[in-house]
């Protein structure tokens, strides 16, 4: 009885506290979501869309990324449990290595019956409202200040880079000025964060990743909130221990999840906490029972049943210094000012000012330094484009360190305020203007379709006339019918996906044309990969020159709509009723 007292007292307190902590923030926050939370509102609401035509999306970068996301959540809605993991959704034979949490919370909304645009936008929405309450959380508790706060927040969503100079010369070169103001205009303009002698294809952290990565949306906001469990811990009175290996035990919880929400996020994690915990060793067995144990054994666990063995190709992960810049040193430093513009120098100004602040912060900090060596001597997959999901950490990192020269330079009682306040306003501009750009633009794109509704039907007609684990030959499109809307297995898909997943797929590229060719192998190789069925259609006649008069001429019509005819194959290695 006493100890239901206790724990009754103490409920009430936490809801106390909580409501005098909201209060004290009360303002700071309504300004977050009122500007923030409204732009990712606005964006996520209209994000997809369903009409006439079919299925389209707001953006190039979703209609890139989101086809592989729909077919895992197709794969979770539509499949028995037995057959989630069966397969990888481009590679066949390959294992399911992806991130899939993000998409397996969209699966089982489907099956609770939401539909699948509710299921892709309602998560994504409560995604980035918890990050953006996240990030507040994680800059006060650093920073200890709520303006400076708000302006890393806007700092990182507004990244980056010199590309508006583009945009001011195109304006000057193509359009009067008056027309600044008419959003018509952002919808001609370039990506002006995008430096392709990089393979760097978006700046913005929006258009890049927290708009078409729905892992990377996910994976960012538990890493954060587990920072923040954890820096509160180590910013914290000591004495609160059994807060405190609660705590520590939910950000573990955060961290392991993260094997199977967003790789990228828990190698981020790794480098920004070695310093911290290098720093707190006087906490070392708190830290070790309650975080560093549980965060590895939960880690470990999902790595070795959901990855271990998936990756085939022994150059997954490179040593590549410099990364993707050329020239030496000189090379490296220019490709930074291009992307980044002038991030770097003043977050290490920022840095250099952290004299007073305890040794928690500053090492907090420097793992962001320490994370991007390591992200400029390693090349984490085969596309260098996917270190930038580290590079846009460490940008999160730098953005606060970048609010706190800005907020010093403003403040600073010299002789020259008028000098230092024109300055900060040049940085401001200087470190902002292409995001704006971009997120501008980003509200106002056309949409783009991904699939037609007469293809959908049929992907939708093949999901529930055949076998949840039949093989089907198509091309190597990235937004296939068969991949996205049937969910069933696919021989190869996008190749540029596949080598990024570190599958060795140069002998079935290989076999892929031949099969599609109609040769006299054809029928050997079709028997070999235990093709079910091979797809002919727009991708199929015009990228692999598909034979379909050797397709007709040998085996059954099993599906057809106006653009795609689906030959029946299972005779040549199995009795068509299995």
């Amino acid at each position: 009885m006493i100890s239901m007292i206790k724990f009754s007292q103490k409920y009430r307190q936490f809801f106390k506290n909580l409501i005098l902590l909201y209060q004290a923030h009360q303002r700071s926050l309504f300004i977050l979501f009122s500007i923030w939370g409204l732009y990712f509102l606005f964006l996520f609401i209209r994000v997809i869309k369903f009409n006439a035509d079919g299925v389209s999306v707001s953006h190039v970068n979703v209609w890139s990324d989101w086809p592989l996301h729909t077919s895992m959540v197709n794969i979770f809605a539509y499949k028995n449990p037995q057959d989630w993991f069966a397969y990888h959704p481009i590679y066949a034979d390959g294992k399911f290595t992806y991130g899939f949490l993000t998409n397996f919370i969209s699966g089982m909304l489907i099956r609770a019956g939401f539909s699948l645009d509710l299921a892709l936008i309602l998560p994504s929405l409560l995604y980035i409202f918890s990050l953006l309450l996240g990030m507040y959380s994680l800059f006060n508790l650093v920073l200890r200040s709520q303006s400076q706060g708000l302006v890393a927040i806007s700092l990182f969503f507004l990244s980056s880079g010199l590309g508006f100079i583009d945009f001011i010369v195109q304006l000057i070169q193509d359009h009067s000025l008056n027309n600044f103001l008419n959003l018509s205009f952002f919808e001609q303009t370039l990506d002006y964060t995008r430096q392709e002698q990089y393979q760097w294809y978006s700046g913005n952290v929006i258009v890049g990743m927290l708009l078409p990565q729905r892992a990377f949306l996910l994976g960012i906001t538990l890493a954060i909130w587990a920072l923040v469990g954890i820096l509160y811990v180590f910013l914290d009175d000591p004495k609160n221990q059994q807060e405190h290996q609660l705590i520590l035990f939910i950000s573990s919880l955060l961290s392991g999840i993260l094997a199977i929400t967003h790789m990228h996020s828990l190698i981020a994690l790794f480098f920004i906490l070695i310093p911290v915990f290098i720093v707190s060793y006087q906490q070392w067995q708190k830290s070790l029972f309650y975080y560093i144990i549980p965060t590895t054994i939960f880690a470990l666990t999902l790595y070795l049943i959901f990855i271990s063995g998936g990756i085939e190709s022994s150059k997954f992960m490179r040593w590549t210094p410099g990364w993707a810049s050329q020239g030496g040193f000189g090379g490296w430093m220019m490709m930074w000012l291009k992307l980044w513009g002038l991030m770097i120098p003043v977050a290490v100004f920022g840095f250099s000012r952290l004299s007073g602040r305890s040794p928690e912060i500053k090492a907090f900090f420097f793992g962001f330094f320490l994370l991007f060596g390591v992200a400029n001597l390693i090349t984490f997959q085969p596309i260098p484009w996917d270190n930038s999901k580290l590079f846009l950490w460490v940008y999160l990192g730098f953005s606060g360190l970048a609010a706190k020269s800005l907020s010093l330079t403003w403040t600073a009682k010299t002789q020259w305020k008028i000098i230092d306040k024109l300055s900060v306003i040049f940085l401001v501009i200087i470190l902002s203007f292409s995001g704006f750009l971009e997120l501008v633009r980003l509200q106002t794109s056309n949409y783009l379709l991904i699939t037609s509704n007469d293809d959908i039907r049929l992907g939708i007609k093949i999901r529930e006339r055949t076998d949840t684990l039949a093989r089907f030959l198509t091309a190597t499109s990235h937004n296939h019918l068969i991949m996205v809307w049937a969910a069933r297995p696919i021989f190869m898909g996008y190749t540029a996906w596949v080598a990024n997943f570190g599958f060795l797929y140069e002998q079935r590229e290989k076999d892929l044309k031949l099969m599609f060719k109609g040769s006299e192998n054809t029928a050997n190789l079709l028997k070999k990969y235990r093709i079910s069925y091979v797809v002919i259609g727009p991708s199929e006649l015009n990228d692999f020159q598909a034979n379909e008069e050797y397709y007709q001429s040998h085996f059954p019509l099993a599906f057809q709509n106006q653009h795609y005819r689906i030959y029946d194959v299972r005779s040549l290695w199995s009795h068509p009723s299995n």
